[in-house]
């Protein structure tokens, strides 16, 4: 077996930055060659960069369907979503109970009454702010609309951190 000796190349640096533009050069005529056939095969206009990059909204919401509120007058007052923050905050770490969780959110939400707005949609409009970390990225990656009402949120919570197994 007889092996060729590469003649010696006292600017192999610059040599080699050429060949990975040279080939970079090449890969961009071939993709812009590709993109103009698809272009011309489907008689569509070229696709700027913001067209790749547009953000998909749809299908995206909030997981907790909060239910509509005929009072005009219906406000979740700043410091009450304070003193939830700041009292009833569940991590959703595996020392936390879920059930006391739950017991703690409740009998802070019954200390709020407003004639006309149901004890479901104070809770649903609440619970968000009770929870941290792991706990609320869980809410928040569930599908959008899946929790109607606050049985529904309050059982995939428990199951979710409590599960019977």
């Amino acid at each position: 077996m007889s092996r060729e000796l590469v003649p010696f190349d006292p600017e192999i640096e610059r040599t080699l930055r050429a060949l990975r533009k040279q080939n970079r050069d090449q890969m961009t005529n071939n993709t812009e060659q590709i993109n103009m056939e698809e272009d011309t095969a489907t008689n569509e206009r070229p696709k700027k960069l913001r067209d790749y990059h547009t953000s998909m909204t749809e299908g995206y919401g909030p997981s907790i369907v909060r239910p509509p509120i005929g009072q005009n007058n219906f406000e979740l007052k700043p410091g009450f979503i304070s003193m939830i923050q700041n009292h009833v905050q569940f991590f959703g770490l595996p020392h936390e109970d879920p059930n006391q969780h739950i017991a703690n959110f409740l009998e802070y939400c019954d200390t709020f009454k407003m004639n006309g707005v149901s004890d479901d949609a104070i809770r649903l409009r609440l619970f968000s702010f009770s929870l941290r970390d792991k706990a609320k990225a869980w809410v928040q990656a569930q599908p959008a609309g899946a929790f109607k009402t606050w049985d529904e949120l309050s059982k995939a919570f428990i199951y979710k951190y409590f599960p019977p197994s």
